[in-house]
């Protein structure tokens, strides 16, 4: 799979962690500061920088097959409109709270 193919990927996962149709787990991290890493039910794993419990941005990807992508920031190589929602990328509503335990 590319790159962008990855991160095309990643944000079917993160919809259908919006659908509920995939769940995650918080496996390493402080919420309060720092890299949270979380898995979900497909076997993604997204690591998140928390600031003070507060969803700043995607760090990385995993894929379930093992490969780690870095998401930001961005070196500028791989520059395509999913890469760019990624980094952009929020949970919608409250499910920054409701579903991965932040503010």
């Amino acid at each position: 799979m590319t790159k962008e193919g990855v991160y095309e990927a990643a944000l079917q996962e993160l919809h259908r962690i919006e659908e509920g149709t995939s769940t995650i787990e918080l496996i390493a991290g402080d919420i309060l500061l720092g890299d949270v890493q979380y898995r979900t039910s497909n076997g993604w794993t997204f690591v998140v920088l928390s600031d003070g419990a507060v969803w700043d941005y995607i760090h990385s990807i995993t894929v379930p097959s093992g490969e780690q992508l870095k998401i930001w920031p961005g070196t500028g190589e791989d520059e395509c409109a999913a890469l760019g929602l990624l980094q952009d990328y929020h949970p919608p509503g409250e499910q920054s709270k409701t579903i991965w335990g932040l503010l």
